[in-house]
Formats: C-alpha cells, sequence, structure tokens
C-alpha cells in the first residue's frame, strides 16, 4: 500500500478531531509505512521482540535508541548502538540529543519523523482536511529519497510545498535550487542543468557548473516540467537513472547527488498519450504524485491567509498599524473563484493595503484594488456575500441586518429570496 492510501485509511477510520497527540512516522528500509502514538514516557526502537518501536533490519541494534515524550518535548537518546543514531545534522553513539517534529531520524536503513497534529502551519494558517491530508504525506514521503511530482492550477502555492518537502528531509542542510523550465531553448536549459565548458558554444567564455552539480546533497526544484522540450527531457532522464551528467562540451561525466521535486499545471499523463510528453520520463519522475487543490475549493483557508498576507506586508513597509477586513469584504472575498489562486489573493491584498490609507478595507476599496465583481450569474457584485455577512454578524436578526445594511426591512426580505437565502425563522425581530 502506498503512503497516500495508507492514510487515506486513516481518515476514514477515525475523526480528525480525534487525532490530537504527535505521530512517530515510520518509513521502514522495506518501504512499509507505520505511525506510532506519542503519549509522555518513554519509547524504546530497535530490533528486539519487546520495544515498542521494531525495525527488520540488520543495521539496527537489538536495542537501538529510546525516544522520551514529554508534552511537545522530545529527547532521542542513543543506546550504545553498533552503527549510531542520526537526529538531523548529529549523529549519536550513545549520546542524546533533543528532536523536533518534522526532523528526519536515521536508524539503520530507516527514516523516522515525528508529526505534530496542528492543523496550522506555522504562519496560522487554518489548513482545510484536503490541506491537512496533503501536509501529512509531505512529513511521510520527505525524508525519503523518492521523486515527488506537484500537480496543481498556476499560483495555488506548488513551489512553497516543495520547499517544505526540502525543508522536512534528510537534506534541509544542503541547497534548494530552482529551475523555471517554461520559456527556456533545448539548449539554455541544457546549460543550466548540465553545465559547459569554455568554449562549448559561442558566448562560453568559462566553464560554468550546472545546477545539478551545484545542488550537490540537496534538492532541485523544476517548475513547469511539461514544458522541458523532448530532447532534454531524454536527457534528464538518463541523469537521473544513472547519477551521472555531461557538461556541454565536456568528455568525462560527473556524479550527481540530488534529490528532484518537479511541478506542473499540465496534466502530464494526457501530455504522454498526445506523445508530448515522454512516458519513461514521466514514470522516472512520478515516484509519488501531490496534488495541490485550487483555493476555490478550501475558501476556509482564506481568512487566513489574509490575515498573513496583512502581517507580511506590515511587515515590510514597516507599519504599527495593519487595517482589517471588515466582515463584509472577507465574505466578498470567499465569493470570488480565485483563477489565479493564492498569487491572485496576495496581489490583491498588497495593492489594497497601498490604496486603504490605514483604513479598515470595505467591499469598495476592494473594487477599487481591482476584485472583480460576483462570479455568480445574475448576482449584482458581492451583494449576496454581503447579505450573508450581515446577517450572521446580526444573528439572522433581519430589522437589524436591514438597518447595518441602509435598506428597508421588507428590500432585505425580496433580496434574500432574490439570492436564494434561506431566511432564519423563529427569531425574534
Amino acid at each position: 500500500m502506498n503512503p497516500a492510501e495508507q492514510y487515506g485509511e486513516t481518515e476514514r477510520g477515525a475523526p480528525q478531531a480525534a487525532r490530537r497527540e504527535h505521530v512517530l512516522v515510520v518509513h521502514a528500509c522495506d518501504g512499509t509505512w507505520r505511525s506510532f502514538p506519542l503519549a509522555d514516557g518513554a519509547m524504546t526502537i530497535g530490533r528486539d521482540d519487546d520495544v515498542d518501536v521494531r525495525l527488520f533490519d540488520p543495521l539496527v541494534s537489538r536495542r537501538h535508541a529510546r525516544l522520551d515524550i514529554d508534552g511537545a518535548r522530545f529527547h532521542l537518546t542513543d543506546l550504545a548502538s553498533a552503527n549510531g543514531t542520526q537526529a538531523g545534522p548529529h549523529l549519536l553513539h550513545d549520546g542524546a540529543a533533543a528532536v523536533r517534529p518534522g526532523m528526519p531520524i536515521m536508524i539503520g536503513s530507516s527514516v523516522l519523523v515525528i508529526h505534530a497534529p496542528s492543523a496550522a502551519d506555522k504562519t496560522g494558517v487554518v489548513v482545510d482536511r484536503s490541506m491537512q491530508t496533503i501536509d501529512d504525506l509531505v512529513s511521510r514521503v520527505a525524508p525519503t529519497l523518492i521523486n515527488v511530482l506537484v500537480l496543481g492550477e498556476t499560483g495555488v502555492g506548488k513551489d512553497v510545498l516543495a520547499e517544505r518537502i526540502h525543508r522536512r528531509s534528510t537534506r534541509a542542510n544542503g541547497p534548494l535550487l530552482r529551475l523555471n523550465c517554461a520559456g527556456l531553448s533545448s539548449t539554455l536549459l541544457e546549460s543550466e542543468l548540465f553545465g559547459h565548458e569554455r568554449g562549448a558554444f559561442t558566448g562560453a567564455q568559462q566553464t560554468k557548473p550546472g545546477l545539478l552539480e551545484v545542488a550537490a546533497g540537496g534538492t532541485v526544484f523544476l517548475d513547469e516540467i511539461g514544458e522541458m522540450p523532448l530532447d532534454v527531457q531524454a536527457k534528464l532522464l538518463l541523469a537521473i537513472e544513472q547519477r551521472v551528467i555531461r557538461r556541454v562540451g565536456a568528455v568525462q561525466p560527473t556524479r550527481i547527488d540530488v534529490r528532484f521535486v518537479c511541478a506542473t499545471h499540465r496534466d502530464l499523463a494526457d501530455e504522454v498519450k498526445r506523445d508530448r510528453f515522454r512516458s519513461d520520463f514521466y514514470y522516472r519522475i512520478n515516484g509519488l504524485t501531490i496534488r495541490i487543490p485550487p483555493l476555490r475549493e478550501r475558501i476556509d483557508e482564506i481568512e487566513g491567509l489574509v490575515a498573513q498576507f496583512v502581517r507580511d506586508a506590515g511587515e515590510r513597509i514597516g507599519t504599527q498599524h495593519v487595517p482589517a477586513f471588515e466582515p463584509e469584504a472577507l465574505a466578498c472575498l470567499r465569493e470570488h473563484s480565485w483563477p489565479g489562486n493564492i498569487r491572485e489573493l496576495r496581489n490583491l491584498v498588497e495593492r489594497v493595503l497601498v490604496l486603504s490609507d490605514g483604513e479598515d478595507i470595505t467591499v469598495t476599496k476592494l473594487r477599487a484594488a481591482g476584485l472583480p465583481g460576483s462570479d455568480r450569474p445574475g448576482e449584482p457584485d458581492c451583494e449576496r456575500a454581503r447579505v450573508l455577512a450581515v446577517l450572521a454578524d446580526c444573528g439572522g436578526n433581519q430589522s437589524r441586518a436591514a438597518r447595518r445594511l441602509g435598506i428597508s426591512r421588507n428590500t432585505l426580505i425580496a433580496r434574500i429570496q432574490q439570492f436564494g437565502i434561506a431566511r432564519p425563522r423563529g427569531l425574534v425581530e
């Protein structure tokens, strides 16, 4: 069973709210995945029958290590093992070190990672269920060397996910180098990836190492891999399989040591059928696929993302006062379909902050900053969202909501019916 399917079974078998403890995720040397809930106390790890986490690996000692758990604090001790224990950058031989969630732990040929249960990332953005699933999968796959293919529309944050994979991997101390494959000719793309010798072509005034050499010990993120020319795909396939490259114009090959994360907005399986993408290259880079849903499918994240972007903008311009978004404005943002996804939302927030002069953000200011009208046919602008927001803020009291909106109660009732909003019942008006 692959890790995505295993996680899916865990999701169906247990409510999300029940998963509050930290979890130790183990990727064993035989390719299997296991999870162990972490409670306060000690957990032994090794090859013996009576340990808490048993690893069937000849490189692991019978009682190899001990993990001490105290709430959200974790301490790993090597129990005088034969081959030691790698905890992030620390190699332990009969020693101990503090470990944190996301830090890879190498015991023999197995990789262990503590996964935190929080439904929010470091920015405080509330993550919906689909993104929590993706985050859990990242924690499982990051410590391995499997190639990852990230799919999603433009602007959903594929580069952010690639950075997260690198940060949680055993290569976190190495470089993360990025290359956008779109718009580059075969010659230029090949030179960027593999490097070139002096005089290899017109303009090659000096020897230049390629991306795959410079990223030694780290991760290479190839964005828009679907735009890569077929001839370059063939050469990169050979490099991935043999772990060697040859600079343009060079005679001797050079060994490489990189992990590949690729991303695209295209349907590569369909591109393969149309002979626009090599099938052998597709299967090589597609060790595991992670598909990021568009922002319109996770609108519960919008308010948190807006708060994050406002804070970031405030720090950049050095302002003490951070404008607030009125409920009607936030409701209006939830109604938009966001074809440009998170990138579009960030740009809009930055524009409206510049135009707001420090005042709170209203629907009118969002319109002035370039937010289009409502995507719903027949609805003027964000009026439906505004009515919903005011009704919610007034606890469903239609008289109060009408006063807030500056219209009569009868007009409000007419708009409730026009927009198909369920009318509140049983409330004192």
